[in-house]
């Protein structure tokens, strides 16, 4: 009787998936090729949609007139967070750290409750300027010292997209790769000093890190003694940051640390530069675009991050404070220009927190997993909005937001939605409405995530499912939902099974599409090419 109630409901589950959704008569803004499943939301939703953007609009037109240019755009990156680490109260004495900067930014602005990013930090930055899951690129993974790859120059990046109407400026952390074409100034940023792999390395490969048990044989000391003869297996000849400059060449070595005082003090040089952008372009005509993605954490030296001062009482737990500090000197300066009214800052996490290297980066809490894991712990993390203009104060939502989503919707803010590329698949979608109008004014109720080049887990509204655990035959236990199991540690199968063919059909559109719109292979080459070195790295 069960198997034959089982296989009613899944034909009638299935016929319901193949009738045509209605007819709407807006186009998708932009005429952008989008995933295949916002395809369809905007067939059934567009011209609601369509209408909302008009009054959108007329806002944001007002406020260009009442400030005399579109607002600022500055967003904030950094690595390694479990989901409620920061910005609550009620959370943070959980966590113990300490960022009151970020809670101020909670209390004044929007939180955001389901924030997804990729499991690890190259595919969500990648994710976050490209518009689009970091899997059609190729950047599927952290990219270290010496991997010979980096991002496409292929890639349209959202400074790209607002050139001629933003001044654009990048510091700290991109971790593109190490290919010319792929260097940020070479991706549509007026001026930058960037990273081209992380901050790991950055602090990591050097006698300091190996004195403090971070790091392991990198230095002479842990040469094989008695039959080492192949002295190029160590990526010696590497490079950290580059300063660099649109249109201009060559590109100079900014910094190469050989000691964890080095490292410090070069991002200390970069945060100097944040600031003097800032300043530089808060009373010009143009708007300005800030990515301030900071190195951190700095942890490889404890003994140079104590005395811990937070209750957490970890390297990493320091460094979250020093970023925090920093956060709100970012604000301060902002009121100091008369410019934080009219300036969006959006700060966030880039994926989970590193989970082997506990107590570092702390463990996750109402979630399982952490850095490249699919699991919510891996790539849900804390997020945070300021826009005084437009947001109230205290706002929270609960719709569900990808990372990419910020490359439509500062394409949109900016004015420039119309030179969003359209001969390629954009996974990203405009949440202008969720910013300007709050909860439950998402667009997004659905989040693919690619673990490597394989498609690990989709998130669609409260539901979850885990390709990793699917059988390939009859659905297994592998099905979640969101708000009963926000650990994923129950998988269900019977229950969930009129959600099985459904997912089917929305992977197999996906599927479909790349079909179409195949991946673009990631660079390869020579590294460094294109910058000139330091003589005293």
């Amino acid at each position: 009787m069960l198997l034959r109630f089982v296989s009613t409901a899944l034909c009638i589950v299935a016929a319901l998936a193949a009738l045509p959704a209605l007819a709407q008569k807006a186009h998708v803004p932009g005429g952008l090729v989008h995933e295949a499943e916002f395809q369809r939301l905007w067939a059934a939703n567009g011209d609601r949609w369509a209408e909302e953007d008009e009054e959108i609009q007329a806002k944001l037109d007002a406020l260009e007139k009442r400030f005399g240019k579109k607002p600022n755009i500055i967003h904030i990156l950094w690595d390694d967070m479990r989901y409620g680490a920061v910005g609550h109260r009620l959370l943070t004495d959980v966590s113990g750290y300490e960022a009151p900067n970020l809670q101020r930014m909670a209390e004044e602005g929007m939180s955001l409750t389901r924030m997804y990013t990729e499991p690890s930090c190259t595919p969500t930055r990648v994710a976050a300027a490209t518009g689009r899951l970091a899997v059609r690129s190729g950047m599927i993974f952290p990219i270290f010292p010496i991997h010979r790859m980096g991002l496409p120059g292929s890639e349209v990046t959202i400074a790209e997209v607002v050139d001629d109407t933003y001044h654009t400026g990048f510091f700290e952390k991109a971790h593109f790769g190490d290919q010319e074409e792929g260097y940020v100034h070479n991706q549509g940023w007026d001026e930058a000093i960037f990273s081209l792999y992380n901050q790991f390395a950055g602090q990591g490969f050097n006698g300091d890190a190996e004195n403090q048990g971070y790091s392991i044989a990198y230095s002479p000391d842990g040469y094989d003694k008695k039959y080492f003869f192949d002295d190029s297996f160590r990526p010696l000849d590497w490079m950290w940051t580059v300063e660099g400059f649109e249109g201009e060449a060559p590109a100079k070595e900014f910094s190469t640390p050989t000691t964890f005082e080095e490292y410090q003090q070069a991002n200390a040089r970069m945060w100097e530069r944040t600031k003097q952008f800032v300043r530089k372009h808060a009373g010009s005509t143009k708007p300005f675009m800030l990515q301030w993605w900071p190195n951190l954490y700095e942890v490889a030296d404890e003994s140079a991050m104590r005395p811990w001062t937070t209750q957490h009482a970890t390297a990493s737990a320091e460094s979250i404070k020093r970023m925090d500090a920093k956060i709100g000197e970012l604000f301060a300066l902002l009121e100091e220009l008369g410019i934080a009214e009219n300036t969006i800052v959006v700060a966030m996490a880039d994926n989970g927190p590193m989970v082997p290297i506990w107590p570092e980066t702390g463990q996750n809490g109402f979630f399982r997993g952490g850095k490249n894991d699919v699991t919510e712990g891996g790539i849900r993390v804390p997020a945070f909005v300021k826009w005084p203009a437009v947001i109230e104060p205290g706002t929270v939502v609960g719709d569900i937001v990808h990372v990419s989503d910020l490359f439509n919707t500062f394409a949109r803010i900016a004015g420039r939605y119309d030179q969003i590329p359209t001969d390629r698949v954009i996974d990203g979608i405009d949440q202008t409405a969720l910013l300007v109008k709050g909860d439950k004014h998402g667009r997004r109720d659905y989040v693919f995530t690619y673990k490597g080049p394989a498609l690990g887990s989709l998130v669609k509204q409260q539901f979850k499912r885990h390709f990793a655990l699917s059988t390939g035959a009859l659905a297994g236990a592998e099905f979640f939902d969101l708000y009963k199991d926000p650990r994923e540690e129950n998988p269900l199968m019977a229950e969930f099974l009129w959600t099985w063919a459904q997912f089917d059909h929305i992977v197999g559109r996906h599927r479909q599409q790349i079909e179409e719109y195949p991946h673009t292979p990631v660079a390869r080459g020579v590294p460094y090419t294109g910058v000139e070195r330091r003589a005293d790295p």
